[in-house]
């Protein structure tokens, strides 16, 4: 089950790009389209990021052909959760990329409540119109915290 994937929200992203670009649609280069395509998975991108700060990713992400390193590296700001989104999610947040303890909180925030908090954090004019930063993130972090933590309190 796919709960997001930065496909549902490229021709949004698109559009934003061009807008804000001023560019004709017709003669984007792959620069522009991957720029596009961090626009339209930033906000998928930054919920992974808490996900792998907090140690809820699935088990898919510790088999073998995940490098352990790249955890790390989120961890420490060498690597954006767009880097891991793409490179190992293939731009689609599912089931497989969590664990069993974060399941209901994903199911009831996520589908429910992350996209207004993510808007209110970054901005409305923002939203699909901006590419990661640590600094959106370390915005989004404490309200992704109190949210899991009222979740927990609700049980």
């Amino acid at each position: 089950m796919s709960f997001d994937k930065a496909e549902w929200q490229y021709d949004t992203a698109r559009e934003s790009y061009c807008e804000k670009y001023n560019k004709n649609p017709n003669s984007l280069t792959d620069e522009d389209e991957e720029i596009i395509w961090g626009f339209a998975g930033n906000h998928i991108a930054l919920f992974i990021i808490w996900l792998i700060r907090h140690d809820f990713l699935g088990d898919l992400h510790h088999e073998e052909d995940f490098e352990e390193k790249d955890l790390e590296a989120v961890k420490n700001q060498e690597k954006t959760g767009m880097d891991i989104f793409s490179q190992y999610c293939d731009m689609k947040f599912t089931e497989e990329d969590i664990c069993d303890e974060i399941a209901p909180f994903i199911e009831e925030y996520y589908e429910k409540k992350y996209l207004n908090d993510y808007c209110k954090c970054i901005g409305n004019e923002k939203v699909l119109s901006t590419t990661f930063s640590w600094e959106d993130y370390f915005k989004l972090e404490p309200v992704l915290d109190e949210a899991y933590k009222k979740f927990l309190e609700s049980k």
